[in-house]
């Protein structure tokens, strides 16, 4: 895998990309290229990969073949059995992950500090930002998914979608290249989906590069430039969004049905 030539503006490259849990293969020989300024949705039913391959990008779950390529580097996870191999291999991994957001289905906020401070850990401790400056960039982030006046609340006593808000600003704090959402909304309460959605689609606008997991087609035909649907680990079909009013292949049109049933 060669880095990017001059005025290739993908950001992702995926190629290859294979992993199986014991005898289930989850992926099974993925490409797939995301660019920067690009919103791509994946779509698919449960088990289908989608949620593997979102991790595979940042190496939460290294694949067990193929190569993952962010912005002109290919990923490894660290592997040496030299413990100054390890440690360099590690920081440069750490530092790629920096600068990717990733949005999970149920939060992963820190319940024993404030919201403040789930936001300023990360700046102070990856940035090394004073504390006065990293609260400043911590308020900014809450004032922008308002939250502003939950900054000394702690996250018990925030609804679900508030604590979807609180992730997202959490990762735009790092400033990252790239965004990664997996099912953001699925574990909400429907009234509690679209202050996400609208804060997702006010990300999209604002030519974040972005990569979703998610079964809300609306959201999807209203903001992704590219859906990929996935199935058995493979790539099924993948186009424009407006492909998916009326897609190519029958397994996506049998699942959108399903979806909208």
């Amino acid at each position: 895998m060669t880095a990017n030539t001059p005025g290739d503006d993908v950001l992702v490259r995926l190629r290859g990309i294979r992993k199986a849990f014991g005898a289930n293969v989850v992926l099974d020989g993925v490409d797939l290229d995301v660019r920067a300024g690009e919103v791509l949705v994946l779509l698919g039913p449960s088990g289908s990969g989608k949620s593997t391959l979102l991790r595979t990008v940042n190496m939460l779950t290294p694949p067990d073949a193929g190569t993952v390529e962010f912005d002109g580097e290919v990923l490894v996870p660290p592997a040496s059995r030299w413990p100054w191999a390890y440690r360099r291999q590690s920081a440069r991994l750490a530092r790629h992950r920096r600068e990717m957001g990733m949005v999970f289905q149920h939060f992963n906020v820190f319940p024993h500090m404030s919201v403040l401070r789930n936001i300023t850990l990360a700046l102070r401790s990856a940035q090394g930002l004073s504390k006065a400056d990293a609260e400043a960039v911590a308020l900014e982030r809450l004032r922008a998914v308002s939250l502003a006046e939950k900054a000394s609340a702690y996250p018990d006593s925030l609804s679900g979608g508030q604590k979807q808000r609180l992730a997202i600003a959490r990762a735009l704090a790092l400033a990252p290249k790239l965004m990664l959402f997996d099912e953001a909304t699925s574990a909400l309460d429907p009234e509690l989906v679209k202050g996400v959605l609208d804060e997702m689609r006010a990300l999209a606008g604002s030519g974040m590069t972005m990569i979703v997991v998610t079964h809300e087609i609306q959201f999807a035909k209203e903001v992704a430039d590219r859906v990929v649907f996935m199935e058995h680990g493979r790539i099924v079909e993948e186009g424009p969004a407006a492909q998916f009013d009326e897609p190519r292949e029958q397994r996506t049109r049998e699942f959108l049905r399903a979806l909208s049933s």
